[in-house]
């Protein structure tokens, strides 16, 4: 596509791991380049001067673009450094109104993200009750599974709208039917559904007051930049939120820091590109599997088309440890495990909590296709891991 930047570091690579970033997209950085270089060198927060003001105008475009792509009110947007921080932001923001309510239970389950999890703990470690709930072994948790772990304390609901290891969709609407009327606040880490599938805030037709309360985004799942995300609040819980870092009270006091513009600019361009890229990007998966499918490999998340992401596939071959294919297979830009965590891979949580079984962490690989892989790029891949598994299997004396 002219859209895309191609990397000049490794011509011969070939990247499948778009759930970790994506690339660029040429358009974002047409409008990046448009603030950086034509003398925008005004701060958004400065508005009593021309450049200021010139500043705060493309920021709030930008802000307007992104709450179109989930459906939401522009003044329901701040912007964040990333979806962790806006996960942070937005469990670690309500603990003191939780503390006033008396709504010291938090229910997430097993295979949410880290920038989930961790924040979650750490408010278990002040004295609030976290339920950490199993998921069925294709990934997905039910309403129904949540609403018989709530109590007459719960306060907070945290779950994501896809999952970042296996692609599978979580059922958010029927979440949100759930929780109505309970006075329950729900969380939805929605960093790998923007994009993904249509995605939005409010996903009843007959009822715009459901859905998430807090819904975290980042640009660098999208086609955008890097170090810009945005929280979502819903109007009416605005004032259950408040800032976890101090400052200067830019974003209406929730998030102090000046804002940078040309990653909004950024961000909110890569949002107004969403395209329809479901077909595209099934019949990649659709001719990977299928060029590997005589290697019988294992593939987790949900087995019906309409629970999983299409552009995430996550595989395992039984006796081959992904350290050995990381190995024989430097052209292939794979993920192994949860790409955020520090020092590299990691063995992934989410395959652990799937199966029930350290070897199959240990064995799993994610693939993820994006809006620039072409059929060419995939077919290579797969004769690539196969030439790789069937030499690995043939050392190891496996039929």
């Amino acid at each position: 596509m002219d859209s895309q930047v191609k990397p000049v570091f490794a011509p011969n690579s070939i990247y499948l791991d778009y759930a970790a970033t994506t690339a660029v997209d040429r358009r974002v950085l047409d409008a990046m380049y448009g603030i950086m270089a034509q003398g925008h060198t005004g701060n958004a927060h400065a508005r009593h001067h021309v450049y200021g003001a010139a500043a705060h105008r493309s920021v709030e475009a930008a802000r307007q673009q992104v709450a179109e792509a989930i459906g939401a009110d522009p003044s329901e947007i701040f912007f964040t450094s990333g979806a962790t921080e806006a996960n942070n932001l937005a469990i670690k923001g309500i603990a003191a109104h939780l503390k006033a309510e008396g709504r010291m239970h938090l229910v997430t389950s097993a295979v949410e993200h880290a920038s989930v999890l961790e924040p979650l703990h750490e408010l278990e470690a002040q004295g609030f009750e976290l339920t950490v709930l199993a998921v069925k072994p294709c990934g997905m948790i039910e309403a129904d599974m949540i609403e018989r772990a709530i109590r007459f304390d719960t306060g907070l609901v945290c779950v994501q709208a896809v999952n970042n290891e296996v692609g599978v969709i979580q059922p958010i609407e029927e979440i949100a039917v759930m929780l109505k009327g309970r006075g329950i606040l729900f969380q939805c880490d929605a960093a790998q559904a923007l994009g993904k599938k249509n995605f939005n805030v409010s996903p009843c037709a007959d009822d715009s007051s459901l859905g998430p309360d807090f819904v975290s985004l980042s640009s660098h799942k999208v086609y955008g930049p890097q170090g810009i995300g945005a929280l979502y609040v819903r109007a009416e819980k605005k004032h259950v939120l408040t800032a976890v870092n101090r400052g200067g009270g830019q974003e209406s006091g929730l998030r102090s820091g000046t804002l940078p513009t040309a990653l909004c600019v950024g961000f909110g361009k890569a949002c107004s590109l969403l395209e329809d890229d479901i077909r595209h990007i099934r019949s990649l998966r659709w001719a990977f599997l299928n060029r590997l499918s005589w290697l019988n490999p294992t593939v987790y998340g949900h087995s019906h088309v309409d629970w999983n992401v299409p552009g995430i596939l996550n595989i395992r071959f039984e006796g081959i440890e992904t350290e050995t294919l990381i190995m024989a297979l430097p052209d292939l830009a794979f993920g192994v495990g949860a790409a955020c965590s520090s020092g590299g891979a990691k063995l992934s949580h989410v395959v652990r909590a799937t199966t029930g079984s350290e070897q199959a962490a240990r064995e799993s690989m994610r693939i993820s296709f994006g809006r620039f892989t072409t059929h060419q790029e995939i077919l290579r891949a797969a004769d690539l891991l196969v030439e790789a598994v069937e030499e690995i299997r043939e050392v190891q004396g496996v039929a």
